[in-house]
């Protein structure tokens, strides 16, 4: 066998490898010991025939998670530390074997022509509506990613509508320069789906550029924990430590409700669908959790809860007041803060997102999807966020609660809020 040969034939079995392997598998190079296999392969790689994944950029050398480092950096690591891990035919050897032609489904096209199968696309926030929508499905959503499950006892088999065909997808989020929210879907996840629903996911990919969520990039790809809490996770919890303050005021809490750690109510977090009506809808949950939740028991016996006011004939009236006043009130009395601008911000950020709650009560529009109310959901949630930390760190400096400790992370404000 000529060097030719030799070249020729590992190349081959790389490229069969990788296609007949039923889940687009690497050529592992134990097998390749000689001097002459060695030199083959530096060929190979050296001509962008081949590429070498080693292990060391994801832990699984047997799927190529993400695009092949360079041909010099490939080949300085043979010359150091040998050969090592599994070869995998480049995009450019698998266009010339027209790997993908006839394919029909694009996303398993992709990585027949050699898609890293952690690349991950980008899709429209509509692209999963109609799951949503069906009670079939379960769909579970958080701030980071979310999954669509099939529900046991469902049949959709044999039925004419060509998305029945998913069972179950892993998806995340991924933004553009602008803060654009879009659904994010690793190709690999992609290629599983049915080939109907490949093609009806390919209707709403989106062009450009869009970066994973930083937790979503730790968790799905490095395999590491979250570096910081969702600031949906971060409001509640703010509202945890004030109720735990009040205790040690020996008051009552000052806020009715709790959600323990990892419990949010149902559709307390990002928009997945950015709709006029949906934007109100969480405008109203957030001031239901923030002013409406302030527990009017806390302020007996320190305030006024009512007010005597006289009607037009003359008569007296008594009107509970508002709970953000008695708030205003309660801290105007017992706080004595060394700068009045935080407390400003504080109870103007408790009116902000009562305003904004109230204005759907008032007007009637036409419902719209339009991104915009992304950003004015991360305003919002921000107010209300800043209400929340602003009070804890008010509570916690009364001489009572002096020795009372919050979390790093809670302290610092290290949330994401996006």
């Amino acid at each position: 066998m000529t060097k030719d040969d030799g070249v020729e034939k590992i190349e081959e079995q790389v490229v069969l490898t990788y296609l007949r392997s039923g889940d687009f598998n690497g050529m592992g190079v134990a097998r390749l010991t000689s001097d002459d296999e060695l030199a083959a392969v530096s060929h190979l790689i050296a001509n962008g025939r081949l590429d070498l994944v080693r292990g060391d950029g994801h832990p699984n050398p047997h799927i190529k998670a993400f695009v092949a480092e360079s041909i010099a950096t490939q080949l300085e690591k043979i010359r150091s530390d040998g050969l090592v891990g599994c070869l995998y035919p480049t995009p450019l050897v698998l266009k010339e074997r027209k790997a993908g032609d006839g394919e029909v489904a694009p996303y398993t096209r992709e990585l027949l022509e050699g898609a890293p199968q952690l690349s991950h696309r980008a899709f429209d926030l509509r692209a999963l509506e109609w799951y949503r929508n069906d009670p079939r499905f379960e769909f579970d959503v958080d701030d980071i990613h979310g999954r669509i499950i099939q529900k046991e006892g469902t049949q959709v088999a044999g039925r004419s509508v060509v998305r029945d065909g998913l069972e179950f997808l892993d998806f995340g989020f991924a933004y553009d320069p602008d803060m654009h929210r879009a659904i994010a879907v690793f190709v690999r996840y992609l290629h599983d789906l049915p080939s109907e629903q490949q093609i009806e996911m390919k209707k709403h990919e989106l062009e450009g550029e869009y970066a994973l969520h930083p937790d979503f990039y730790r968790t799905q790809i490095i395999g590491d924990f979250p570096e910081r809490p969702s600031i949906y996770d971060a409001f509640l919890e703010e509202k945890l430590h004030i109720n735990q303050i009040c205790k040690l005021l020996r008051k009552p809490n000052l806020f009715r409700t709790e959600f323990q750690e990892g419990r949010r109510p149902h559709g307390f977090g990002i928009l997945l669908r950015p709709t006029k009506k949906e934007f109100g809808d969480f405008a109203l949950q957030l001031d239901q959790l923030l002013s409406d939740d302030l527990n009017r028991e806390f302020f007996n016996g320190d305030l006024e809860l009512s007010r005597r006011l006289t009607n037009e004939e003359g008569r007296v009236e008594i009107h509970p007041k508002g709970t953000i006043q008695l708030l205003q009130e309660w801290m105007t009395a017992k706080v004595r803060p060394v700068e009045a601008e935080p407390m400003d911000e504080m109870f103007k950020n408790f009116r902000a997102v009562r305003k904004t709650r109230q204005k759907p009560a008032h007007i009637v529009e036409d419902n719209e999807f339009d991104q915009k109310y992304l950003a004015e959901q991360r305003e919002l949630i921000l107010a209300g966020y800043g209400a929340v930390h602003t009070l804890r760190m008010v509570l916690e400096n009364h001489p009572l609660a002096r020795g009372y400790r919050v979390p790093d992370h809670i302290r610092q404000a290290k949330v994401w809020t996006f």
